[in-house]
């Protein structure tokens, strides 16, 4: 064994160490299978240290001196003191906790930031592994690049669940549980989806409003002073906004919408009946999911409820 592969080996053993490896140099066999607790514990800081380490064990600066440098960038980017205690499976979440939002304590990584993690991340992965596993061996290689670990595991839950959450949305604007639209409010919004109000999300996520064009002859008036039971035909322009949040969508109390707009109804009610024909009545609508109440004004004031059905698929 040369003088210098023993200084080295000697180096890598206190970093490791340091990085709380201590049954390594003990003379025990390292855990093959990833520390869990390390990774759920494993911040920026833990990082950067490893990163480090890695560096100076495989001796970069002689060996790989543009690997080298390209790491010094990266944790000088990185040094922004508060950043070091922010948990790596944190890094990749948005939802902030009690005391962040009371306290106004929130650290989160900016643009230059959040792409010198990543590349520090990718190229610990990438250039690591080859070039610390002869000198302190595979398990211990696997040990040092733990925080790596971590941070890939978060981005990867991450991208998981923002796909779930993508495909669920989807399915509540477009699947089978969605309200029935006529052929006037597809071809309207198809066309919307051009319109910035209207339109999918630079990542493809569906937008949450969507246009309302219908002739609704289903609505019931409710009975009052000298007004019976009866059907009302109403023409309604408005707008329904998806509810995205956990847990909606599921049942009446919770709905997976809500929508609200104008109404516009005929002289006479009746079913069938065409909203633009004698004295016409205005009014608006709010809608529940798919429980509705309307008022309509005039002489022939009007409370009316109804449910959102089709009685002839794609017409009304």
């Amino acid at each position: 064994m040369s003088a210098r592969w023993g200084a080295r080996r000697c180096g890598a053993l206190v970093v490791v160490a340091a990085l709380g490896h201590a049954g390594a140099l003990a003379g025990q066999a390292p855990a093959a299978r990833l520390d869990s607790t390390r990774m759920a514990t494993a911040t920026i800081g833990t990082l950067l240290g490893s990163a480090m380490a890695g560096d100076s064990i495989a001796n970069f600066g002689t060996s790989r001196p543009v690997v080298h440098a390209k790491l010094a960038e990266m944790q000088m980017r990185l040094s922004r003191g508060a950043l070091r205690s922010l948990p790596l499976q944190s890094v990749a979440t948005g939802r902030a906790t009690f005391g962040t939002v009371l306290r106004r304590s929130a650290v989160v990584p900016n643009v230059v930031e959040s792409a010198a993690l990543d590349t520090l991340a990718r190229l610990m992965e990438e250039e690591f592994p080859a070039a610390l596993r002869p000198v302190i061996g595979r398990d211990s290689t696997t040990q040092l690049l733990t925080p790596v670990d971590a941070f890939n595991a978060a981005l990867r839950r991450q991208s998981m669940a923002a796909s779930r959450e993508k495909l669920q949305r989807f399915e509540r604007k477009y699947g089978p549980g969605a309200p029935p639209r006529n052929l006037l409010e597809v071809a309207l919004n198809y066309g919307a989806q051009f319109v910035p109000a209207f339109q999918p999300t630079a990542e493809g996520w569906p937008s949450r409003a969507e246009l309302i064009a219908s002739y609704v002859p289903t609505y019931l008036s409710v009975p009052g002073a000298g007004v019976k039971a009866g059907a009302v035909t109403v023409a309604e322009v408005g707008a329904r906004f998806y509810l995205w949040k956990a847990g909606w969508g599921s049942s009446v109390l919770r709905p997976g919408y809500v929508s609200f707009g104008a109404v516009l109804a005929g002289a006479r009610d009746g079913a069938l009946q065409s909203p633009f024909k004698g004295a016409s009545r205005f009014g608006g609508f709010v809608g529940w999911g798919g429980a509705k109440v309307a008022v309509i004004g005039g002489r022939n004031a009007r409370v009316l409820v109804t449910r959102q059905l089709h009685v002839v698929p794609w017409v009304f």
